[in-house]
């Protein structure tokens, strides 16, 4: 599959997941995709975290609502800072967006399926701090 094939024929999937764990190659491929995005003034604000441990799922899920992917066999937690690259402005979200844009993409080339979901942990409901 070449690039333009993945970014035609990736979709957000919302459906029920097979319980098949995720190799964690794959895990360390798809993270090593989202690290390898472009980032404002190389500033490097995007980091990565798999889970793809039952029981940690179990309690990332149990603080999320709505409830979003309860079937996923992993997932992968990015966490930003707030750094200023250039002329006091940060790209952070423009640094993670990026991230997650590439591993979404890889995660189509290894022949998976996949949701961003971040509408539902904002900062006004802390469900970061949360999962944290």
């Amino acid at each position: 599959m070449n690039v333009i094939e993945a970014i035609q024929s990736r979709h957000s999937y919302r459906g029920e997941y097979k319980s098949t764990p995720v190799p964690r190659q794959d895990l360390i491929t798809i993270m090593q995709a989202g690290l390898s995005a472009p980032s404002g003034c190389n500033k490097q604000t995007t980091s990565l975290i798999a889970v793809d441990d039952s029981e940690i799922l179990e309690r990332i899920h149990a603080v999320i609502t709505p409830p979003i992917c309860e079937t996923a066999p992993a997932i992968i937690c990015v966490i930003m800072q707030k750094i200023n690259a250039y002329r006091d402005r940060c790209f952070a979200i423009q640094d993670y967006a990026a991230a997650i844009e590439n591993m979404l993409l890889t995660i189509v080339e290894l022949g998976y399926q996949s949701c961003w979901y971040e509408g539902h942990i904002t900062d006004e409901d802390k469900i970061g701090y949360q999962i944290a």
